[in-house]
């Protein structure tokens, strides 16, 4: 009898054996589930795989957590992935970042993973293993959280009242002190005097005309220059008179010496024959009404700081003498 048992019992191994080394199914998939770390404190972010290696063909799904909780397990984020096999096939990935408010052991519970080849209807389902995980808590060993202070309660009204007011007065003195220091900045603005102004229009006036302006709204622009000075510094109302009233207004004048006035009128009459008489100056001329006004205008400056001195350019101003137009010349 012990023969026969012991051929019996050889035949069972050989035939657990030989099923288990039988291929798996064509369609069956590899599934495998992982975590970071087994071991973390109450609320670490742990990450949670799931890796199913399909054959060919053969489709996979992976369970939709609509609550968003593995278990026990919060899940804070998620994503996937598909990759080709070498040789043949694809891997579907699926990972999970999740987290548990529980102290001690705590398991991952199984999951259902989905699978099928395309032309078929109806899915096969495997299951993932359980994951056992020791949860730590953040406090230390052996001691109670004692120390836990109650919430502050809501803010007087007189306190926020007064960070109000205070923040009004700060405000309004900031403001004060600016206008204060924008008016005293604006007081010492230094004011240009008229013939520094008038200088500045002259050498404007003939930087134009030698960038190759017209000779007549050159003389224009000279004779309105002086004019506007005039009136200006002596308070005068020039530009409204003709040159005749310009000057009989100035024969009495006490601000302009004998010299000035003889000058300005050299001047203004230079000017009137190129503005009403059609005359074309030359170029030497034009310079000379420039260099006329210009120390007209320095000359009548000096009439405020000190005695004038008579000037002693009365002719050569910019306009051909009274022999000259006799002569036609030009």
């Amino acid at each position: 009898m012990r023969l026969p048992v012991r051929i019996a019992l050889v035949a069972a191994v050989l035939a657990l054996t030989a099923q288990s080394a039988l291929p798996a199914p064509k369609d069956a998939i590899g599934l495998r589930a992982s975590v970071d770390r087994k071991n973390v404190y109450i609320g670490d972010r742990i990450r949670y795989a799931v890796v199913a290696r399909a054959p060919k063909g053969v489709d996979v799904q992976f369970p939709s957590f609509d609550d968003y909780k593995i278990g026990d397990f919060e899940i804070k984020d998620s994503g996937s992935r598909v990759r080709n096999r070498l040789f043949g096939g694809k891997v579907f990935e699926r990972w999970y970042y999740i987290a548990v408010y529980s102290v001690g052991k705590q398991t991952i519970p199984q999951i259902d993973v989905k699978y099928k080849k395309k032309a078929q209807k109806d899915w096969s389902v495997q299951k993932t293993p359980a994951i056992e995980m020791s949860i730590g808590s953040v406090l230390p060993v052996g001691k109670k959280a004692l120390d836990i202070k109650d919430i502050k309660g809501p803010i007087s009204y007189r306190n926020a009242y007064f960070g109000i007011a205070a923040l009004a007065i700060t405000l309004f003195l900031f403001l004060a002190i600016t206008i204060i220091f924008y008016r005293r900045m604006k007081r010492y603005v230094p004011v240009k005097l008229a013939h520094e102004t008038a200088l500045e229009e002259l050498e404007a006036i003939r930087a134009s005309y030698l960038q190759g302006g017209d000779i007549k709204e050159y003389y224009v622009g000279v004779s309105d220059c002086v004019r506007r000075y005039i009136e200006r510094a002596f308070k005068v109302k020039a530009p409204e008179m003709t040159t005749e009233e310009f000057l009989g207004s100035l024969k009495d004048s006490p601000a302009l010496s004998d010299g000035q006035k003889d000058l300005l009128k050299g001047f203004l009459s230079a000017c009137d024959m190129v503005k009403f008489a059609k005359y074309m100056p030359s170029r030497a001329e034009a310079e000379a009404v420039y260099a006329t006004a210009k120390s007209f205008i320095e000359e009548a400056s000096r009439a405020f700081s000190g005695p004038a001195q008579p000037s002693s350019q009365t002719t050569g101003v910019g306009a051909p003498s009274a022999q000259e137009r006799a002569g036609g010349k030009t």
